[in-house]
């Protein structure tokens, strides 16, 4: 293997590792973007309290270098690191990475999380309507006044008691699906996205080091077993190759 081809297969294993890092960026940018917490690119996002740009720290590493994000447009974060994905998906096919078959799975994939969050992102947008809540407070508020009235005749003090008692408990199960109508916030009782986010990050990390260090490895066998130029030094012994992960 040749310099030439040595340099070449350093860029496309970069260009591979940037494509993880943006992967690992959007799952970042779902949890922002589903807890609104807008301006993950330098020069878009406001801090509304103090009317300062910031940046979110926490994945700012992962992000491609000189983008630009169009919150303030309405382009959602995550939609927009698609498109780098799936331009890494077309360089790979036309650079022979892999067979057409594959890159279109590769592109289902895509759409599949895209159309995972979109979903997200429709369970927060989508209230429950008005109209039910308001009808909801007007029948539990008539339904705890007249209880004690249907009660008290074979109960006597005890409808107090228990109809407080039922009363609590519908207003606590009205409570419970309010928290549960948005499960993607910061509560204790929210979906712990954060958590699950920063472990996904963590192991792929590892695994991307990992396969750096094999990498490695093999382009150092391959450069040591295969003369440059790729003929052999002596005569009548073959040439060795050590294959890589890229042939």
């Amino acid at each position: 293997m040749d310099k030439d081809e040595s340099a070449t297969r350093l860029s496309d294993r970069a260009e591979t590792e940037r494509a993880v890092k943006i992967l690992m960026a959007i799952l970042f940018a779902t949890k922002n973007h589903l807890r609104a917490e807008w301006g993950a690119f330098p020069g878009v996002g406001f801090d509304t309290a103090a009317g300062n740009q910031f940046l979110h720290a926490e994945y700012s590493d992962l992000l491609p270098s000189g983008v630009m994000g169009y919150d303030h447009r309405g382009l959602g974060i995550p939609l927009q690191l698609t498109f780098f994905i799936e331009q890494y998906i077309k360089n790979g096919y036309q650079r022979g990475w892999y067979h057409a078959p594959q890159a279109s799975q590769m592109t289902v994939q895509l759409n599949t999380l895209v159309d995972a969050y979109g979903r997200m992102e429709t369970i927060r947008l989508t209230p429950v309507p008005i109209a039910h809540l308001i009808h909801e407070k007007q029948v539990l508020a008539l339904f705890g006044m007249f209880l004690p009235f249907a009660m008290v005749t074979e109960m006597g003090w005890w409808a107090i008691p228990l109809t407080t008692f039922v009363v609590f408990t519908l207003y606590g199960i009205d409570g419970i699906a309010g928290q549960l109508e948005d499960p993607f916030g910061s509560n204790r009782n929210d979906i712990n996205m954060a958590a699950i986010v920063e472990d996904i990050r963590s192991e792929i990390l590892v695994l991307v080091d990992e396969w750096k260090r094999v990498g490695e490895q093999k382009d150092e066998s391959q450069w040591f077993m295969e003369p440059y130029g790729g003929g052999s030094p002596l005569a009548g012994v073959p040439t060795f190759r050590v294959m890589s992960f890229d042939d």
